[in-house]
């Protein structure tokens, strides 16, 4: 009798081996889908351009990858890009993956804060110190330099000039006393407060 019960309890032990194998083993391969983003580097970013490239790759290339609820193409390595538009501001960019009879998608969130850009040039066309005077005997300076959003206007001491089409504009400025201060403002409507930079031009005899 002690018998028949230890071969019974084997065969019930095989038969719940398999029935767990078939399961999965309680380690199916959708709990082992891996989602890695390898651009940008961090997960809050600071950018002055349109555009943020979200890229990225799925341990499983079968899977469905979206950016923000829009599907974006799985390379047969896993790896994934997508060119993603921002807006200024703080932008929240989601990745999801998903496999076949996962219950729910894998997620990683990226942080991505848009700011209006201005980078002001010297004659010399090194990029401006705004701490540091430049020095110049002319009684007139080119004030140059580059605005990341083209569409923004741009102000030298209170004069709008002209931005072309890549965010470049130059300003000639007649300097009348022998320490003048510039005043250079970049602004656009998406952008509540304008950017301003000053610039000290010190006339030298």
């Amino acid at each position: 009798m002690k018998k028949l019960t230890f071969v019974f309890g084997i065969g019930l032990l095989a038969l719940t081996a398999v029935a767990f194998t078939a399961c999965g083993g309680g380690r199916s391969t959708a709990t082992q889908l891996r989602l890695e983003i390898t651009s940008p580097s961090g997960r809050t970013v600071t950018v002055a351009t349109p555009t943020q490239m979200i890229s990225g790759i799925v341990s499983d290339p079968s899977s469905t990858v979206t950016v923000n609820d829009v599907e974006v193409a799985v390379d047969g390595d896993g790896s994934f890009s997508h060119d993603f538009e921002l807006g200024y501001g703080g932008n929240r960019v989601v990745v999801s993956a998903t496999t076949e009879g996962r219950d729910r998608p894998l997620t990683r969130t990226i942080n991505v804060n848009r700011n209006l850009d201005l980078v002001l040039m010297s004659p010399e066309g090194m990029q401006i110190d705004a701490e540091t005077p430049i020095a110049t005997g002319e009684n007139a300076i080119v004030i140059s330099g580059r605005v990341s959003d083209p569409s923004a206007r741009v102000m030298v001491t209170g004069d709008q000039v002209e931005v072309d089409e890549e965010g470049n504009f130059s300003r000639l400025v007649d300097l009348h006393y022998t320490l003048s201060t510039l005043n250079v403002t970049a602004m656009i409507e998406a952008v509540d407060t304008p950017l301003t930079t000053l610039v000290t031009v010190h006339r030298t005899p």
